[in-house]
């Protein structure tokens, strides 16, 4: 059996300087369409989030963490996001940093 997984390069900033390295999260062996299947990819995506995204202060990290979640969303493949979406009771949150200025 295939395994299925998402990949994709996340920028994260170490001292000043930027690098990209590719991430890959696995979810072919979950049931995204069950709450336990849902959690389970959430603490795989919350997990790999942590590790990309440790350079900063609390708040870049954060941020950073969320784009990270997002990003990882986006790359699902469309009936695998409804499976999630149906599981979290057909919403999808994600916090979206908004920049004032």
């Amino acid at each position: 059996m295939k395994t299925l997984a998402i990949a994709f390069a996340a920028l994260a900033l170490s001292a000043g300087a930027a690098s990209a390295q590719e991430y890959r999260i696995a979810f072919g062996d979950l049931d995204l369409g069950s709450v336990s299947g849902a959690d389970a990819f959430d603490a795989r995506v919350n997990a790999v989030a942590r590790r990309a995204c440790s350079t900063g202060t609390p708040l870049a990290d954060h941020q950073c963490r969320a784009r990270f979640r997002a990003e990882a969303m986006r790359l699902l493949p469309g009936a695998r996001r409804d499976e999630y979406a149906r599981a979290r009771g057909g919403r999808i949150l994600a916090a979206v940093p908004v920049i004032y200025g």
